[in-house]
């Protein structure tokens, strides 16, 4: 049984007067392989209390309860070195990208250290190959590879933190609002990036082997859930599975005969096809408040509400459909163009 998932998750904060007060109440959660999932919600839902359990962050209380499990198997706490595996497996994105990379190394370091530090390879050499091939696929220029965190933008920090986390062929990548501060055009850029890595519906999600990232598609296929010229989210054809990558798109098609990155143990180390990443494409859960960016991304949603999952839906049907009052507020606040008038 492969997945990440949460059971019966009980978290609770110190509330006023030295009274817990509950944050989740209860939360069964499942991330499978291939999906994109968006959790959503207002502000003070519990989003990110959830994310911090789910990725071992947080200290449970004893008055909380439930468990993470991965594959079946409950994840016990412990050190570093034993949490090392589910470090390879589930991988985080947090919202100040800029923050967590270490002011002193380079971008090209910020790569290449986790890539020794969880294991994933032995020799020095061989994590800096690898972190050039991740950089180079994902479109980092070469001029910045030597720079540190306070001389790059905001837009790059982001774009360096994806790599760190992909570098390490992780099964779950988890984002806490990848778009949030910034500009249109980096969180343009930012979306294109995360559409562009989505799983191929037809790769094989055993475990033997990882789906490639699809990387470009004919204009004829349509996007699961983009947004139009009104602002408004537009809903996915039922039969669509996947997201083109629009122009300016991160993904760049392996050439013909290599792999962008050489596959790590449990990968299919076939080169990958044509029009196609050969970064293996992680299952994605993005956090946010912002439905219509997660709509250009995900095929599935998850909405909390007051520590709840209150509903839990295909996006074209959340779109068009929602039948939570929470739902639907979100639906109803996503922005639409002024009118122009002569």
């Amino acid at each position: 049984m492969s997945g990440l998932e949460t059971r019966g998750l009980r978290r609770s904060h110190p509330g006023a007067g030295g009274e817990r007060r509950e944050v989740l109440r209860g939360v069964d959660l499942r991330l499978e392989l291939g999906e994109n999932v968006a959790l959503i919600g207002r502000s003070g839902c519990g989003k990110t209390t959830l994310l911090r359990a789910l990725l071992l962050l947080d200290s449970p209380g004893p008055e909380d309860a439930g468990e993470i499990l991965l594959d079946g198997r409950p994840v016990r706490r412990g050190g570093a070195r034993a949490l090392r595996a589910f470090r390879r497996a589930v991988q985080y994105v947090p919202q100040d990208a800029a923050a967590t990379l270490h002011p002193r190394r380079s971008v090209l370091a910020q790569v290449a250290t986790p890539l020794r530090t969880l294991g994933v390879v032995r020799d020095r050499e061989e994590a800096t190959s690898r972190a050039r091939k991740i950089l180079e696929s994902l479109e980092i220029r070469r001029e910045i590879w030597e720079s540190r965190p306070h001389e790059i933008s905001g837009g790059q920090a982001q774009r360096v933190s994806i790599a760190r986390a992909l570098a390490l062929s992780p099964r779950y990548l988890l984002l806490d609002e990848p778009v949030s501060g910034l500009d249109p055009a980096l969180r343009r850029q930012t979306l294109d990036l995360l559409a562009a890595i989505e799983a191929d519906p037809d790769a094989d999600t055993s475990g033997e082997g990882a789906p490639a990232a699809k990387a470009a598609m004919s204009d004829e296929e349509e996007p699961a859930a983009k947004v139009g010229a009104s602002g408004e989210p537009e809903p996915a054809p039922a039969a669509s599975g996947a997201v083109p990558a629009p122009a300016m798109s991160g993904a760049v098609p392996a050439p013909a005969g290599y792999c962008a990155v050489p596959a790590p143990a449990g990968y299919c180390a076939v080169p990958a096809p044509a029009g196609y990443c050969a970064v293996p494409a992680p299952a994605l859960l993005v956090v946010s408040h912002d439905l219509a960016a997660v709509a250009r991304v995900c095929q599935r949603a998850l909405v909390m509400d007051g520590g709840a999952i209150v509903e839990d839906a295909p996006m074209r049907r959340l779109l068009t459909r929602p039948t939570h009052p929470a739902t639907r507020a979100l639906r109803d606040a996503v922005p639409t163009l002024p009118t122009a008038t002569d």
